[in-house]
């Protein structure tokens, strides 16, 4: 035994999400600047895991795993986030794959990332965190159907609608997808299949913003129609955390002039958001997340 550390990154919502042929699942778009990082500290004459309050969930699951494994101890688990929660970042899955993975060196488990969904999924839907490369993964039942690899260069440009969504209970209310909602998602699907072979970002702006179309009509975010348009004049799309209250602006990482491109982007997007406070809280590389302040929006 041994102080066990682990990691984790968040999300930035999903490329895409939904259901195909009854099957539900998620393509996922890891932040790796977004991070969970856990640390914790065996106590063999302890049954059970402490932790705070806040991060029961965490417990529920490290515990799942030594009863797995059948270790009679415990121990003490600590969990540094930079993720906000309840914003569709991933904050709880990629809390639990981080702790996971810390208890796992302590203990010198073999976790696998199979493991990790399996347990992941029994406390809530998971994120598919556990898998650094972009995936596609079916949330509900902790499986991976398909890898697809490195994004190809982006640009990020996020917002924060406010509040936050429970996503136990978001997840317990059974979706309504259309025929013709699924032949899109399955049409951003195989775009995102074109993308990742090509290592052509138009396809995955493509798809994400078919899928942020779609879920319009189960978890509509505002300003949807102006942000689209601001997005289509820089050849960029829309993506969106479909159980959770971000949304943002995905462009070529290869744009001439980006960073000023950036700038024009952001000030565009301010002009939209008119009387909308805006706070800078997330930089790092071409990944740019803006916070906006609800105060004053008005759909």
């Amino acid at each position: 035994m041994k102080l066990g550390k682990g990691s984790c990154n968040g999300t930035f919502g999903e490329l895409v999400q939904g259901i195909i042929e009854e099957r539900p699942f998620l393509i996922t778009l890891p932040i790796p600047s977004l991070q969970s990082e856990a640390r914790f500290v065996p106590e063999p004459a302890v049954s059970g895991i402490r932790v705070v309050d806040t991060k029961i969930k965490t417990k529920k699951a490290g515990e799942s795993l030594l009863q797995l494994f059948g270790i009679k101890g415990g121990g003490y688990l600590e969990i540094h986030t930079n993720i906000p929660a309840g914003k569709g970042l991933a904050s709880s899955s990629a809390d639990i794959v981080a702790a996971l993975r810390a208890i796992a060196e302590s203990y010198s488990l073999p976790i696998t990332k199979e493991i990790i969904s399996m347990i992941a999924t029994k406390v809530e839907p998971t994120d598919g965190v556990m898998y650094e490369e972009v995936v596609a993964y079916d949330y509900i039942n902790g499986q991976l159907i398909e890898s697809f690899g490195v994004l190809p260069p982006y640009i990020l440009v996020g917002i924060d609608f406010g509040g936050t969504v429970n996503t136990i209970k978001f997840n317990q209310v059974p979706k309504s997808y259309t025929e013709g909602d699924q032949q899109q998602l399955s049409e951003a699907y195989q775009l995102v299949r074109k993308g990742f072979k090509d290592q052509n970002i138009t396809c995955l702006v493509q798809a994400a913003t078919i899928s942020a179309r779609v879920n319009q009509k189960i978890l509509p975010k505002p300003f949807f129609p102006q942000l689209e348009k601001l997005a289509q004049s820089y050849q960029g799309g829309i993506v969106v955390a479909h159980s959770g209250t971000v949304a943002g602006i995905l462009l070529d990482g290869k744009l001439p002039n980006g960073d000023e491109a950036v700038k024009d982007l952001i000030r565009e997007m301010s002009l939209v958001l008119k009387g909308v406070y805006i706070n800078l809280f997330h930089y790092e590389n071409r990944e740019k997340i803006i916070v906006y302040s609800t105060t004053n929006v008005k759909k």
